[in-house]
């Protein structure tokens, strides 16, 4: 049946992958092979729970009261599910590291040797070559080695134009090693020179360090392949013989070649294939996993030197466990060192940066948090050798930075508070009621500038006329502005002085005791 699936390659059939991924990934498929962690079985603790029921019934009382007790604190439930995972001694360090090593050699292998992970490889490392990519994350190398760092970088020219050459040679190979009309003895020399370059195209690839990480998604993507090809065979098949299927059988089959160009397998050595870097796969995860678990009682110890920073107990070992594993993956065991000593700097590395990021509202950059505890560090020194607050000038001194910094660092120190964060136990009452608001005014000024306003003008409608409008202008009473003589005298056309003569009179009038007693009360 595959011959006859592959007995003519149209020539429109594509060559490159991205359309074929493309078209894939919009396909609705299960991804039925997904790792899943197992989980506990409850029905064995429930029917534990029942035998221990018609035995002891105190006993299940407190056995269910203790239960719920550790279910309320994720953090206990976690410690004692730690306490059970056994040490590492260093000899069985080194054991784990060399599976490791061995693992991820075989899982890279596996991988490479297909053209199409190997076509992926050749553009990532492509693009670090151009500087599209950054060479230290995408390459993996030692950041103090920077031998190892020209050495790559100067073999990456020639390794990319060997590997672009091998790439194109399988492409045409493939189709040799497929087509029925060649000859048995030609189809198993296209066969074995694939082979041979496979082999040389995964040596190339080593010998420039692409990481591990940017490969592990290949691994689904054959995957999906496998079973999508799977899939189409048994389509095609059904739909064999049937005249009015004939179109769609023959969208299938192009779909199926295409599948098959992109990936440059037999339907059953891409099926092997998968199987086969699968189990490496699970070898090389379950390697790292044992050495990462044995360490967790490192990341609980180190998480503890943190607590009361911003965040959660639980969060300082999620993010110290995330170092951990980032250790994992970097650990040499060649250099002589124990795990534990280099695990540790990258567990405190995870645990500062999410410190910095998270415990915030408003994020602080990482730098400014390294300013901020060197000058808390120095004003907690100064207060306890003083004996009283240290002055800014003095701390500016300590630290050896600017007043004007150390006032910055201080202020950016203090932790914001929600507004909505509630008043002690009650929740009737929220922060942000206590607090005064600037943009308002407040309501006992309000209240006696409007006394104030009533009483002037009580007062003023003992003037005339004339004199009450002329106080109001010069006095900014009506609207805020006061007017000048000349002004004033344009309004009522006469004179400035007869305007100020006119002020001068209803002055004195006013401070006549039967209208200046209504006002005295407010000169405070």
């Amino acid at each position: 049946m595959f011959d006859v699936l592959l007995d003519e390659f149209d020539e429109d059939t594509p060559r490159t992958s991205e359309d074929v991924l493309e078209t894939f990934q919009k396909l609705p498929l299960d991804d039925d092979d997904a790792v899943a962690e197992s989980l506990p079985d409850d029905d064995g603790l429930a029917a534990e729970g029942e035998v221990q029921l018609e035995s002891d019934e105190e006993l299940l009382a407190a056995a269910e009261e203790e239960a719920e007790s550790w279910s309320d604190d994720p953090v206990r439930m976690y410690l004692t599910q730690m306490g059970e995972i056994p040490l590492l001694t260093r000899d069985e360090e080194i054991r784990l590291a060399k599976s490791i090593e061995v693992a991820r050699r075989r899982f890279r292998t596996k991988l490479l040797e297909c053209d199409y992970v190997a076509q992926f490889a050749y553009k990532i490392l492509k693009r670090v070559h151009t500087g599209e990519l950054p060479f230290d994350r995408t390459v993996q190398v030692s950041v103090t080695d920077r031998l190892e760092k020209d050495q790559i970088l100067g073999r990456m020219p020639h390794n990319l134009k060997t590997l672009d050459v091998l790439l194109k040679r399988n492409a045409r190979d493939y189709r040799v090693a497929l087509s029925v009309s060649q000859p048995a003895e030609v189809r198993r020399s296209a066969w074995a020179a694939l082979a041979r370059r496979r082999r040389k195209a995964v040596r190339l690839v080593e010998e420039l360090g692409l990481r591990t990480q940017r490969l592990e998604p290949r691994l689904n993507d054959l995957a999906k392949f496998s079973r999508r090809i799977d899939d189409l065979r048994k389509e095609v098949d059904r739909l064999e013989g049937d005249r009015v299927s004939a179109a769609q059988r023959t969208e299938l089959l192009r779909e199926f070649r295409e599948l098959l160009m992109a990936t440059q397998e037999t339907p059953s050595s891409l099926r092997n294939r998968v199987r086969e870097v699968n189990e490496v796969f699970k070898e090389y995860q379950g390697a790292k996993k044992e050495l990462s678990e044995g360490n967790l009682r490192l990341v609980v110890s180190i998480a503890k030197k943190y607590r009361n920073r911003g965040l959660s107990f639980l969060d300082l070992i999620q993010e110290g466990n995330a170092g951990l594993m980032r250790a994992v993956d970097k650990f040499e065991y060649r250099r002589g060192f124990k795990f534990c000593t280099y695990a540790t700097w990258w567990i405190r590395q995870a645990i500062t940066r999410a410190v910095a990021d998270q415990s915030r509202t408003i994020r602080i950059p990482v730098h400014m948090v390294e300013t901020m505890s060197r000058v808390r560090n120095v004003s907690r020194m100064l207060l306890q050798e003083m004996g009283r607050e240290p002055t800014l000038e003095e701390i500016a001194r300590r630290a050896e930075t600017t007043v004007e910094e150390a006032r910055r660092v201080l202020a950016m120190s203090r932790y914001p508070i929600s507004l909505d964060r509630p008043v002690g136990n009650s929740e009737d009452s929220q922060f942000g009621d206590l607090l005064p608001d600037g943009t308002v005014e407040s309501p006992a000024v309000g209240a006696g500038q409007e006394m104030l306003r009533t009483r002037i003008n009580h007062v003023l409608k003992s003037l005339s006329y004339r004199e009450r409008e002329i106080i109001k202008l010069r006095y900014g009473l009506g609207d805020g502005y006061s007017y000048t003589l000349e002004e004033v005298g344009h309004i009522f056309k006469v004179t400035r002085e007869r305007i100020r003569q006119i002020e001068a009179k209803a002055v004195r009038k006013l401070q006549q005791p039967s209208r200046s007693q209504d006002l005295v009360g407010f000169l405070d």
